[in-house]
C-alpha cells in the first residue's frame, strides 16, 4: 500500500513538472539563438571596423539562417541556422516587416547601410525577442 502511495506522488510531480520542464527548454533554445545572432552581428561589425571595409549578414527567414560572408579568400562565410521550432521575421524599425532575404550591411565606420532594422525571434509557446540594430551608429541591443 505504501509502495502505491508513493508511485502515486511520483507520478504526480512528473505530472506537473514535464510541461514545465518542456516550456523551459524552449525558452532556453530561443535565449542561445538570440545570444548567437548578437554574437554574428557584433562579430560583422567588429571586422567592418578594423579592416576597413564593408561586411554583410544576409538573413532568410524562410530557411532560418544567417550568413556572415566571407571577406577573402582566406575567410570562411559564418552560418547560423535556427531551430525548425524559431522563427525569424525581419522588419524595418517602425515595424513594417520586410518579406523575403535581407542583407544587414555594415559599413568600415561601424554603422548600417540603409535603416535600422529589428529581428524579432520567436516560437510557440515562449516569449519572443526583438533584436535591434540601429542604422546611425550600428548598436546591436536586445529587447524582451
Amino acid at each position: 500500500m505504501e509502495l502505491i502511495v508513493v508511485m502515486a506522488i511520483i507520478g504526480l510531480v512528473l505530472a506537473i513538472g514535464v510541461p514545465g520542464f518542456a516550456h523551459y527548454n524552449k525558452q532556453l533554445q530561443l535565449n542561445a539563438a538570440t545570444r548567437n545572432i548578437v554574437g554574428l552581428l557584433s562579430l560583422a561589425r567588429s571586422t567592418a571596423i578594423s579592416t576597413r571595409s564593408t561586411r554583410t549578414v544576409d538573413m532568410n527567414p524562410q530557411t532560418g539562417t544567417l550568413t556572415l560572408e566571407a571577406a577573402s579568400d582566406q575567410d570562411d562565410a559564418r552560418v547560423i541556422r535556427l531551430s525548425s521550432s524559431l522563427t525569424l521575421a525581419i522588419q524595418n524599425a517602425d515595424g513594417t516587416s520586410l518579406d523575403g532575404e535581407s542583407p544587414v550591411v555594415f559599413q568600415p565606420s561601424g554603422a548600417l547601410s540603409g535603416r535600422s532594422v529589428l529581428l524579432v525571434l520567436s516560437g510557440r509557446n515562449v516569449h519572443s525577442q526583438t533584436i535591434r540594430v540601429v542604422a546611425a551608429t550600428g548598436a546591436i541591443s536586445v529587447d524582451d
